[in-house]
Order: structure tokens, then C-alpha cells, then sequence
């Protein structure tokens, strides 16, 4: 009787180390990487880059996708709910330290490096972000906002960049897609622009086709006007670049931003490689690709495959 007794003992004993290890097996696991993103075509198929490279990096990615604007996403981060995001910098920045971003001096064109190499937006963006938050190479892409004027209007009156806005018509209407910030707009004006009512019409190209015109300027962003389908009226306006009086808006350049402590250095690895590769042109084409119904992971994953990243 005793050992029927000690050996029901011993099987239940054993019974229960089972079920405590598997239970940590459970626990032990790692969960899936969740990306994060705005919900706009271009951001939406941007996640879904830097997810497929993760992937090619060994991790386990989930397929959803939170979406939210930066603080929404910030906040999601910090709390462990989201491990990556694309932002640019500079809306990223206003979010963390609006008073260092509103005085930070804007590049004139592309990110220029300061002597030690280092953009001075990227670093006072890598200085604002909250503790075991990072962010990685700074790609390509550029949506920093830009004035759009007709060739022929340019030429006749001078204009051959921002500094001579001035000479433009007074009060010609400002095109475009959605209702500008009035910290752009502010910087058009603080360049010399006279800027006249704001009109919003549908698409880039509507924008492009009305300022080629001669008779409005069109305010859209690089990302806007590189897409296969957003290539306006070709040689009919012209970008006028920002200089060093005139420097225009906040640069706007995408950078991806992740949860330190969540990727390996291998994968961090994997993520930066996209900034070698993509192109605001790239991006805008896959955008116009999403807005045509693609799938973002499927046009993500093509993208990659075609450039081995």
C-alpha cells in the first residue's frame, strides 16, 4: 500500500515539471516583430520593406501592421507593442522636441553633413528619442515640400531659384493635394514668395498640369511627383531649389526607427542596407502601386528581390 502510495506521488510529481516546462516553453518564446507605419500607401509599403528584410534577417515578423501617426507609434514603442516604424525626420522631431526642430537650421538641399559628418537634423533627432528607442541610416527619400513654377513663367521673370521668389506674380494660387502646414507655407514666405490663395485639386498631376500653366505654382514634395503615374507635364515646370538665403521648409527624410533592444545587430544590419538601395523614386513608384490595389507586402517583397537587399 505504502509504494502504491509513493509511486502516485512520484507520477504526479513528474505530471506537474510537464506542465510548468511546457508552459515556459510557451513563454520563452519570442514574439513577433509587429511594424508600425502612417497609413498612407507610402508608408504602408515602407513597413512592409523593412519587415520583408527583417524576415530575409532571420526574425519572426507578424503580419499586422499597426497604424497611427508618430506619437500614436511612439507611444506604442515605448510600451513594447511596436518594434519598428518609418518617420521623416523632421515631423518626427516636432513630436519629440518641437522647440529644437522649429530653430534647427534647414539644409539647402539633399542632408548635408556638419564637419564631423553627421547631419545635424539626424543627430538632434538621434538626441531626442526616448530611451531604448533608435534610429538607422537615414535613407534617400526625400518629401521636403517644394515650390513647382512654369519654365516659361520662371524665365520671364528671372527666377532661377527660392532666393528670387520675389520676382514672381503677386498672389498667384498655391496648388495642391492636401491643405499645406503653416509652417511651410511660412517658409515660402520668409523666402521672399508672395503666395496667393491655396486650392486643393486631387492628385500631383493635376497640381503640376495647373502650375504649368503659368498662371499658379503648385506646392508638392519629391515623393509626390516621382511615381510612374505623378510625372506631370515633362520640361513644363521647374523645381525652384532652396539656397543658402533662401533654405526653404524642414528637410524631410525618411528614417526608419526601432526598439533597440528588439533586433539583433545583424538585423539592424539588414534594415540599414535599405537605405542604400531605395530611392524616392522607388518609393513613389510602389505608393502608386499600393493606390492601384497591389498588395503592400506583395510590391514590398518584389522590391527586394529585385535589388538583393
Amino acid at each position: 500500500m505504502r509504494c502504491r502510495v509513493v509511486l502516485a506521488a512520484v507520477a504526479a510529481a513528474v505530471v506537474g515539471i510537464g506542465v510548468l516546462s511546457g508552459c515556459g516553453g510557451e513563454s520563452d518564446a519570442p514574439r513577433a516583430l509587429v511594424m508600425g507605419s502612417a497609413d498612407t500607401p507610402e508608408m504602408t509599403v515602407m513597413a512592409q520593406v523593412y519587415a520583408t528584410v527583417l524576415r530575409g534577417a532571420g526574425a519572426s515578423v507578424s503580419s499586422h501592421l499597426d497604424t497611427g501617426d508618430d506619437a500614436a507609434l511612439m507611444a506604442q514603442m515605448q510600451q513594447a507593442d511596436v518594434e519598428l516604424f518609418p518617420a521623416f525626420i523632421s515631423a518626427l522631431l516636432s513630436q519629440l522636441a518641437p522647440a529644437l526642430e522649429s530653430t534647427a537650421p534647414a539644409p539647402t538641399s539633399g542632408a548635408p553633413a556638419t564637419d564631423d559628418g553627421v547631419d545635424p537634423l539626424y543627430r538632434d533627432l538621434s538626441r531626442s528619442l526616448p530611451q531604448g528607442v533608435s534610429v538607422g541610416d537615414a535613407t534617400p527619400v526625400t518629401a521636403t515640400a517644394q515650390l513647382f513654377v512654369a519654365t516659361t513663367l520662371a524665365a520671364g521673370a528671372g527666377v532661377d531659384d527660392l532666393s528670387q521668389c520675389a520676382r514672381l506674380p503677386a498672389d498667384l494660387p498655391v496648388v495642391v493635394t492636401a491643405e499645406p502646414d503653416a509652417a511651410t507655407v511660412a517658409a515660402f514666405t520668409d523666402a521672399g514668395c508672395r503666395l496667393g490663395p491655396v486650392e486643393v485639386v486631387a492628385d500631383a498631376t493635376a497640381a503640376l498640369a495647373r502650375a504649368g500653366t503659368g498662371t499658379a505654382v503648385a506646392l508638392l514634395t519629391p515623393l509626390q511627383v516621382a511615381g510612374d503615374t505623378a510625372s506631370g507635364p515633362a520640361g513644363d515646370v521647374t523645381a525652384l531649389a532652396a539656397t543658402d538665403s533662401a533654405p526653404g521648409p524642414r528637410a524631410e527624410v525618411l528614417v526608419p526607427v526601432y526598439r533597440t533592444a528588439s533586433l539583433t545587430e545583424d538585423q539592424v544590419k539588414a534594415v540599414n542596407r535599405v537605405a542604400g538601395e531605395i530611392t524616392t523614386a522607388d518609393l513613389a513608384t510602389m505608393a502608386d502601386a499600393v493606390r492601384g490595389g497591389a498588395s503592400p507586402a506583395v510590391v514590398a517583397g518584389d522590391w527586394v528581390n529585385e535589388h538583393g537587399v
